[in-house]
């Protein structure tokens, strides 16, 4: 068997096969090319640290003073003719370079922290699609079955509209009425493949059908406390404006090293013709004159100032959006409540048109009970949606990746 061919089979293999959802998250997460770049953005700042920690490489001179126009040639004319080598190296006097490599440490978290909010957004975005094609596979059962439903009494009706005129308009009604239904059966279709196509968009991974339900967690009844204590504790966009922080705060740090100045050691030697060869020493050390030492620190506060703000209207903005959500879901969960009480009460009506055929009832108000409780049923997986979606938004916020 050709490579090809095994290479064919692998790629079927796995589109049959990891279609839970779980599957789907870790096979997703796996093959991230955003993931992939965040590796090589962390093995960049690994050598980075590195080379932070190491001094200016040392400069090396060589030359010729003193050639003289007329004689380029002789060097033996006057004391100041020499040939000369100098080595000069600066040497730093703070601790800049240990605190350059510290913050490239700190970047490295920062990268890290973004890579675990990319897991938490393709887990957000995978589970999205899986909870809107399963209730669309819910749409298309719940219409089916009334559609199935409809094509049964067709008859009925027309042998209705002999003896009860009045229900000929009842009958266009069912007609535009099963049309509409049509539409949504057709609109719940398009859902499917969208899902399909949102989760090759996400993770490179082509999905024939959706075999799991995304649990629903119930969040609205956990205590509020510990969920919030949760997105401080776990959320990686919240964790990744820390390591931002830190790096901000070691640039503080870093501008007050750049305060002391660095040195720069230098040694030569001279050879002169028929004159004793000598050797030099110097030190050169920077005047700061123009208080830009000082003011780049100033710019390092106000850069960790903005990183704080940012950390503390991110933290507010998380909070209020998980307290909206538990509002919300309590909200739709008392939506529900009313909605199966009607449920209960359609059911309990169309036993009862069902029982009164038989002695005269009325088709088409059995008709109409059971039209009713497809709305019901409807309105109810909408509501569901709605519910598995507010959760998904929760369980972002919480940084939950399964």
């Amino acid at each position: 068997m050709s490579m090809k061919k095994i290479y064919t089979i692998l790629a079927l293999s796995l589109s049959l096969q990891a279609q839970t959802l779980q599957e789907t998250i870790n096979y997703s997460i796996k093959n991230s090319y955003q993931l992939q770049i965040l590796e090589e953005e962390s093995s960049i700042i690994n050598e980075q640290k590195k080379i932070e920690s190491f001094w200016n490489d040392p400069i090396l001179k060589v030359g010729i003073n003193d050639i003289q126009g007329d004689k380029p040639f002789s060097r033996n004319l006057e004391a100041m003719q020499n040939q000369f080598v100098t080595y000069s190296q600066t040497i730093p006097l703070s601790e800049k370079l240990e605190v350059a490599s510290e913050i490239e440490e700190e970047k490295k978290r920062v990268v890290e922290q973004k890579a675990e909010a990319l897991k938490v957004n393709i887990a957000f975005g995978i589970k999205k699609s899986f909870i809107d094609a399963i209730n669309a596979e819910k749409t298309l059962t719940i219409l089916d079955n009334y559609i199935s439903f409809l094509n049964t009494p067709m008859n009925l009706f027309i042998n209705l509209s002999a003896v009860e005129r009045n229900s000929v308009d009842k009958y266009i009604k069912t007609q535009l009425l099963q049309k509409s239904y049509q539409l949504q059966r057709e609109n719940a279709l398009q859902r499917i493949e969208i899902a399909k196509e949102n989760i090759e968009l996400i993770g490179n991974f082509k999905i024939d059908s959706f075999s799991d339900n995304v649990m629903i967690k119930r969040y609205e009844q956990q205590p509020l406390e510990i969920l919030l204590s949760q997105i401080k504790e776990k959320n990686p966009q919240l964790k990744m404006l820390i390591a931002l922080k830190e790096v901000a705060d070691k640039g503080i740090k870093l501008a007050g090293e750049k305060e002391q100045a660095d040195i720069t050691v230098t040694g030569g030697y001279y050879q002169r013709f028929n004159r004793n060869d000598y050797v030099s020493f110097s030190v050169a050390y920077p005047l700061y004159t123009h208080g830009k030492q000082e003011r780049q620190k100033v710019q390092a506060i106000k850069r960790a100032n903005i990183q704080e703000l940012s950390y503390k209207q991110t933290k507010i903005a998380l909070e209020q959006g998980l307290k909206i959500a538990v509002h919300e879901l309590k909200a739709l969960q008392q939506e529900v409540e009313i909605l199966e009480a009607s449920r209960l009460k359609i059911v309990k009506r169309i036993a009862n048109a069902k029982s009164e055929l038989s002695t005269g009832g009325s088709l088409v108000r059995y008709y109409e009970l059971f039209s009713q409780k497809t709305d019901n049923a409807l309105e109810l997986n909408r509501k569901a949606l709605a519910i598995a979606l507010i959760e998904n938004k929760i369980s972002q916020l919480l940084g939950e990746v399964s």
